[in-house]
């Protein structure tokens, strides 16, 4: 493992968002130099800070084990890592831990009911920090501008969700004063227990197309797009639409199976 300077260690271990969003705008080949010389469980939390895109690039290397990333990593950055993998590769990768403990963990995370908004938790292309200047992440956006990074969620230092970034209004600040936690938009979160059928009646709807899904202390976990929501809700209407049709079937068949029964036993017992 080549050797980091203890500044620049100090800094990925103090300032760790901002050193992911520095190294995911660099160029890929120095990323990984850079993420190898870091010790085993901070590379693993800087790692959880990426980019999905820059995620992905990892991910397709050989040179790296996913699984030695989630065992690793503190725990609330093992979950937030796993909600920027694609959902089809999560289980598989849980399953493959041989640590057990670390694997019923992120099992319990995982694995939602169907009708659950946790089933549907996608990816968060970026994370920012309250504390971090508004003229570095204006910059930052601006380089990006070719394409969209999707919503941006500001968290607080302890990684707890506050908002989404008014990236337009930030945009339009030239240069923009303050901190990121100055151009906020409160959006209310959803917690990934909550039936799918409630979240479609959301009213944010009306003004969101994307709602942030966390867990009880806060974390984000992912986020949810209005078209998954109401596409799965409707699934489900339809499933139990046929669900109570067939039960209404089966009910009028036994009505007619004790109907039979009561006829042939009442004959029985009439007087000849």
């Amino acid at each position: 493992m080549a050797e980091i300077d203890p500044l620049s260690l100090d800094f990925a271990i103090r300032h760790p968002d901002s050193f992911a969003r520095i190294l995911a705008r660099g160029d890929a080949e120095e990323s990984v130099r850079v993420l190898e010389s870091l010790p085993a469980a901070r590379k693993a939390a800087i790692i959880a800070r990426l980019p999905a895109s820059r995620i992905a690039q990892l991910l397709e290397s050989d040179a790296y084990s996913p699984a030695e990333w989630l065992v690793d990593a503190p725990f609330d950055d093992a979950v937030n890592l796993l909600s920027r993998i694609p959902r089809e590769r999560r289980l598989a990768l849980v399953n493959s831990l041989t640590d057990r403990e670390r694997r019923r963990q992120l099992l319990r995370h995982q694995q939602y009911p169907t009708h659950s908004i946790g089933a549907l938790v996608g990816d968060i292309p970026m994370r920012i920090s309250a504390d971090s200047l508004a003229a570095d992440v204006q910059a930052e956006l601006r380089e990006l501008d070719a394409e969209d990074p999707g919503p941006l969620v500001v968290v607080d230092a302890d990684g707890r969700f506050m908002g989404v970034l008014d990236r337009w209004r930030l945009l339009a600040g030239n240069p923009p004063a303050g901190h990121v936690k100055d151009y906020l938009i409160e959006v209310r979160a959803v917690h990934p227990e909550t039936p799918i059928a409630s979240v479609a009646t959301n009213e944010d709807w009306h003004t969101r197309n994307w709602l942030p899904v966390v867990d009880h202390r806060q974390r984000v976990l992912g986020g949810v797009s209005r078209a998954r929501v109401f596409r799965a809700a409707s699934e489900h209407s339809v499933q139990a639409r046929r669900a109570s049709d067939v039960v209404f079937d089966l009910l009028i068949d036994l009505v007619y199976v004790l109907d039979e029964v009561l006829e042939k036993a009442l004959t029985r017992k009439r007087p000849t």
